[in-house]
């Protein structure tokens, strides 16, 4: 049987400041109403049913995990959780254990959560190929013809066609490293050469067995693994290394099908850029954007703020309400050294957004200075923060919209729209949306010490 295996525990940092840490970059909307892990689901129905789709990441987006796969019949237990990222190869083992313990005969369509391809017909097409050619004990990869000497990706160098394959299906030389540009210049001319898209199609026992042929301490480990509970235990013991350096390079098992079909990684705002609808001057604008004169500028914004320009070329504006990137758009792939600098400088701006997301809904810094912050919450129907209390702050809550219930020092109360509580510093409180509807709240925090690590939890709904 088919099953999915969809990697969805990368970060994105070349798409900062829009990707944080905590907000990556599978989860956002880029193109369209849907999410790029959602779209992922989508592009696998008549191929892989929602039950047998599966979806490793790292336990900190549990919760958002579980808002992204709502009315797509996934179900809960589906979610594996990486306690840290390990890469790759013992990402997808780890889901070829899981998954052969309930099907000894499985089928595995590794795919990562942040792609985009348009030609949905070819796309499943070349999947339901590389199924067959999986059958034949083959770890099979979809290559991408290049179409420029990109230094942004691996490449693939195939031999020749596999001889007792109906589709065309390819043995594999090499796979290698990403070139400078000389030698992807040199690659793009051959067309031995391809793309490696991170696409893999296999049985889990083969690769099971690719991995205690090269990789014997991993699969020792993974070996160890005998439920979920076991994964906690083991994972720290676990060296990280890519499915690509780890097995790729070296199994003598590997095929690939050519893709007919467009895909990017999405590895980038340039790479976004492309697929995005210009105007006479190449400008790409998503937002509230005035240029003058200006020729291949890309503004990106989450703000309601006008973005001007003026006689600037070739560049990428990404605007967000704490941070804003200013880019050569040559350079975008370099994204990733600013965010490995802001945290270098312990700097909050790579990990979380002004808008933090959580489990029963989010918070809006709006203000803040020494001694106070103010904040607006937005509370989701029937959900409850944690019964807590704040060692170094005290807070006054006003109700915007909604009605909210409140506990403090035991005893419940309903504040509603316009009327307001006070908590003093060490009480114990909770607050909870008894409606089906939002509750909107201005909460002013007053005292030395005003982080979101000054909480002590007596009961939280969400194991915090």
């Amino acid at each position: 049987m088919n099953y999915a295996v969809i990697l969805a525990g990368g970060v994105g940092s070349r798409f900062w400041p829009f990707s944080r840490e905590l907000e990556p970059k599978q989860f956002m909307r880029l193109i369209g109403e849907e999410s790029l892990l959602q779209s992922t689901f989508k592009r696998l129905k008549g191929i892989v049913t929602p039950k047998n789709t599966f979806i490793i990441t790292n336990d900190i987006y549990f919760y958002e995990l579980l808002n992204q796969i709502k009315g797509y019949g996934i179900p809960e237990g589906n979610i594996i959780l990486e306690p840290e990222g390990k890469n790759t190869a013992p990402a997808i083992g780890l889901c070829a254990k899981l998954i052969s313990k309930l099907d000894k005969n499985a089928t595995l369509i590794v795919l990562p959560a942040d792609h985009y391809i348009k030609g949905l017909f070819n796309f499943k097409r070349a999947i339901k190929n590389a199924i067959e050619a999986a059958r034949n004990d083959l770890l099979v990869t979809i290559g991408i013809k290049p179409n420029k000497p990109s230094t942004a990706y691996g490449y693939i160098k195939i031999k020749s066609k596999v001889k007792s394959q109906k589709s065309k299906v390819y043995s594999v030389e090499k796979f290698l490293e990403k070139p400078g540009l000389d030698k992807a210049k040199k690659y793009l001319k051959d067309k031995s050469f391809f793309w490696n898209s991170g696409m893999f199609i296999w049985k889990a026992d083969i690769f099971l067995g690719e991995v205690k042929k090269y990789l014997p301490d991993l699969f020792k480990r993974l070996d160890s693994i005998k439920s979920v509970n076991d994964i906690k235990k083991i994972w720290p013991k676990i060296k990280s290394i890519s499915v690509d350096y780890g097995i790729m390079e070296h199994s003598k098992k590997i095929a690939l099908i050519p893709a007919n079909f467009y895909w990017t990684d999405l590895g980038s705002w340039d790479a976004l850029a492309e697929i995005l609808p210009k105007d006479k001057k190449g400008n790409i604008t998503n937002s509230d954007t005035l240029n003058v004169d200006s020729q291949g500028v890309c503004v990106f914004s989450r703000g309601n703020r006008l973005v001007s320009t003026i006689g600037v070329n070739n560049m990428v504006i990404a605007d967000t309400p704490d941070a804003l990137l200013v880019c050569d758009r040559n350079r975008t792939q370099d994204v990733k050294q600013l965010v490995e600098r802001l945290k270098t400088l312990k700097r909050k701006e790579h990990q979380v957004h002004l808008t933090e997301r959580r489990p029963w809904g989010s918070f809006t810094v709006l203000q803040e200075g020494p001694g106070f912050k103010i904040k607006l919450i937005e509370l989701a129907p029937k959900k409850r923060l944690s019964l807590q209390r704040h060692k170094n702050r005290a807070e006054h809550w006003v109700v915007v919209s909604g009605m909210a219930k409140t506990t403090r020092a035991g005893k419940v109360s309903f504040v509603r729209s316009n009327e307001s509580v006070y908590i003093p510093k060490g009480r114990k409180h909770r607050l909870e949306n008894p409606l089906r509807i939002p509750l909107k709240i201005v909460e002013v925090q007053t005292g030395a010490y005003l982080e979101e690590d000054d909480i002590e939890r007596f009961e939280d709904d969400f194991k915090r």
